[in-house]
């Protein structure tokens, strides 16, 4: 299999696709003016303090607050240290700091108050492990943790632990003998990732070293800037690209940009040389995308509609509060009977939705519905697949049983917004609803809106300003009744067209009256 990196630099944006095969299998976008904040490090004051919810508002100094519960404060959020997990979600890896059992207060034991831990204007670093969403301000947590290429240093964390994933024994041995000769900081510990498998230890030491080094940065420049103020910068999209994905199973990375390119060549020479031979200067004259054949592909990610081979195909909605998924069989009609095209079908969309979930970066609540199936073994089979494919996801995923029903609910990490909210905006006409007013229904209302706003009106006139579809059938259908209103309420109307209107827009105003010399 052939896999590549291929990064395309443009005048406003960076644009990463992961290509294995000439499929395009993940795509990421940053832009210049919308950088990602998980993994930034913050010298935050608190703002306020909200016992109800047990969490605090941190002032970081951007436009939102972040926010702060009890538990990210005193470090209840520990990580087994033989069990680590990391959380990898699109192009980014955070170990994963939810409760662990092993490191949760008895529940018998009183639990601490937001407002005993923290005070108002208390100065608190912090580092940022959601980005913001909506009305929603940053998730934070005081509990630091440094990510490098083969290890996450964990400053306030005194335990080391080795991904799960590292499942050979020997390995993980060899990787502790390793880690027992570094000399850790006091109260600091580590994970091992799993790209660590097979490192030589010279270059895990070197891995360790730096982070230590770039830890003692950060309480350098914590001391010295008041907050709120920024103390460390998580990498850029390509350099995270590099530092977390890139590995030795991948055949190259190709950047179509020549500073850009300078800035990964002196990364990879510190951070990881012996991969420096698979960087790639594309200096063509046709766009990196085109040339590679998966600008159609990244096209296709926009629309709500993705295409199965078969002929069926399942439809994406995004709502505020969840993903709604339908498999439909569309052209398929199969060759047996209805269960066994049901089954082809939810077979090959459960392999095509986890390829979507990944390129279009969902998270949240995700809701499947799949095509009714009668056997048991139907089901089981297509959760199967599903979960199996899900695999390959970075981003941590849950996926609970397949209904009688055919529904399916999943939930996926969101650390960031999904592709469609960060590249697109509300739709100006619909307002996000996805649909309009017919114009027939507009013309109706318009009847309505006229007759009361004349309705105190005598001997006036009044233009009615509406879209050119809506005034052709006012004009059309209508004119009787525009002369109706005029009798009945001694007032004169004139209907004009704006081709610049929305189609659900009127506007009525009174005009000048030459003759009575009145507005």
């Amino acid at each position: 299999m052939r896999k590549e990196i291929l990064v395309n630099v443009e005048f406003q944006e960076k644009k990463v696709a992961v290509v294995e095969d000439g499929r395009l299998e993940e795509y990421f976008v940053e832009r210049h003016t919308d950088k990602q904040l998980v993994g930034s490090i913050f010298k935050g004051k608190v703002s306020s303090i909200v016992p109800g919810i047990g969490a605090a508002f941190i002032d970081m100094g951007l436009e939102k607050n972040g926010f702060l519960y009890v538990a990210d404060v005193m470090g209840q959020g520990g990580i087994d240290s033989e069990e680590a997990v990391f959380i990898e979600n699109g192009d980014s890896k955070q170990p994963n700091t939810h409760p662990h059992p092993h490191h949760r207060k008895d529940k018998h034991e009183p639990q601490p108050q937001i407002q005993d831990v923290l005070k108002k204007d208390q100065e608190v670093l912090v580092q940022v492990v959601k980005e913001p969403f909506g009305t929603k301000g940053a998730r934070l947590t005081c509990q630091i943790s440094l990510a490098g290429r083969f290890v996450v240093f964990m400053p306030h964390h005194p335990h080391v632990g080795i991904s799960k994933r590292i499942d050979d024994r020997k390995e993980r041995e060899r990787i502790r003998q390793i880690i027992k000769g570094v000399n850790l900081p006091k109260e600091a510990g580590l994970i091992v990732r799993t790209a660590a498998w097979g490192c030589e230890a010279k270059v895990l030491e070197r891995d360790i070293r730096f982070l230590i080094h770039q830890w003692k940065l950060i309480q350098r420049r914590c001391a010295m800037r008041k907050a709120p103020a920024l103390v460390h910068e998580e990498y850029g999209l390509v350099l995270r690209m590099v530092r977390d994905v890139l590995t030795e199973n991948f055949d190259r990375i190709v950047v179509n940009d020549r500073e850009e390119f300078k800035k990964v060549d002196r990364f990879m020479r510190a951070a990881v040389p012996n991969l420096r031979p698979k960087l790639h200067l594309y200096q063509g004259d046709v766009p990196l995308f085109v040339a590679h054949a998966i600008q159609r592909e990244i096209e296709k990610i926009y629309d709500s509609r993705a295409n199965l081979k078969s002929g069926g195909h399942i439809v994406i909605e995004q709502t505020e509060a969840l993903v709604a998924i339908d498999v439909n069989t569309g052209k398929f009609t199969g060759t047996r009977n209805l269960e066994e095209t049901a089954f082809r079908t939810n077979c090959e969309a459960a392999r095509e939705i986890s390829k979507q979930i990944r390129l279009r970066d969902l998270g949240g609540i995700i809701i499947i519905d799949f095509i009714d199936m009668e056997g048991h073994d139907h089901r089981k089979t297509v959760l199967r697949i599903l979960e199996d494919s899900l695999k390959r996801d970075r981003a941590k995923t849950s996926v609970l049983n397949l209904s009688q029903l055919g529904l399916v609910e999943m939930t996926r990490q969101r650390m960031r917004k999904s592709l469609e909210s960060a590249s697109t905006q509300k739709c100006p006409y619909c307002q996000g609803r996805g649909i309009v007013k017919s114009k027939e229904t507009v013309a109706s209302e318009t009847f309505q809106k006229v007759s009361a706003y004349l309705k105190p009106l005598k001997n006036e006139h009044v233009e009615v300003t509406v879209s050119p579809e809506v005034l052709e059938v006012l004009n059309r259908e209508n004119r009787k009744l525009v002369r109706f209103i005029e009798s009945q309420t001694q007032n004169r109307v004139t209907l004009v067209g704006d081709p610049h209107l929305h189609v659900e827009e009127v506007r009525l105003k009174r005009v000048l009256d030459k003759r009575r010399k009145l507005w």
